[in-house]
């Protein structure tokens, strides 16, 4: 059955009024029409069964007919911040973050970050993670996409708080630490902050900065990883050790 979002703002009375992209995929991609049943999620953590009634030229209306909550988010709250990579690169990653139940990206940029973005061509890919990350949400089953975070620059990400949150660099260069002997003496884990750099890694300079705000530096095993395969797997591992990929 097919899968959309509406905004809780669409909701009343029983019947949610589906507009913009998603109708256009409802209707000219997907040909649904009245009596058609289709399933959608809110922003808040609801999903619904409903039923298509009618289409007007910009809109269309569904009758609810079952509402209910969907646990399917980890208990581990996920943040990745993320080195600004090259195109496809970054859009794979926002993908697969998404389908492992991240809650928020924030990519950054930093010394070696090759691609170049003005403010300009930054909201438009900020407007397309978003629109991959939706789309990942509504395939994978989740009822929350994740939060994107507006590029920002790599020192002011490292300064801000993030109260109560593991926070992890994973850097090619350490070679005493890896995940499982970290868990050793971080058992209980709420929240995790997971900091992987681009193509090119960290300088010296961002490492020695981010341990000076908390970030423990752990490896990923005894390889150098590509940058979006190096997110994957440090996502599925602290999935594994905290979350709900047990």
């Amino acid at each position: 059955m097919a899968r959309f979002f509406l905004p809780r703002i669409n909701l009343r009375d029983n019947h949610g009024t589906i507009t913009g992209p998603e109708l256009d995929h409802l209707r000219r991609v997907l040909r649904l029409r009245p009596d058609d049943h289709v399933i959608f999620f809110d922003d808040a953590g609801w999903e619904h069964e409903g039923i298509i009634r009618s289409f007007e030229q910009d809109s269309g209306d569904i009758e609810i007919i079952r509402s209910y909550q969907v646990g399917n988010e980890s208990p581990l709250r996920m943040t990745l911040a993320l080195g600004l990579t090259k195109g496809e690169k970054m859009d794979f990653v926002i993908e697969k973050a998404t389908e492992l139940g991240v809650q928020t990206i924030t990519p950054f940029v930093s010394t070696y970050t090759v691609p170049k973005l003005n403010e300009k061509k930054a909201a438009q890919r900020a407007e397309r993670w978003h629109k991959i990350a939706l789309s990942a949400a509504k395939q994978c089953g989740r009822v929350h996409i994740p939060e994107i975070i507006a590029l920002t620059d790599f020192g002011d990400l490292v300064e801000q708080s993030l109260p109560g949150a593991l926070r992890l660099l994973f850097w090619e260069q350490e070679s005493r630490q890896g995940l499982a002997e970290l868990q050793q003496n971080e058992k209980d884990v709420g929240a995790v902050v997971l900091m992987i750099g681009p193509e090119g890694g960290f300088s010296r300079q961002e490492a020695d900065l981010a341990m000076e705000h908390g970030f423990k530096p752990v490896r990923l095993g005894r390889r150098i990883l590509r940058a979006e395969t190096a997110a994957v797997a440090a996502l599925c591992a602290v999935q594994l050790l905290w979350g709900d990929l047990r």
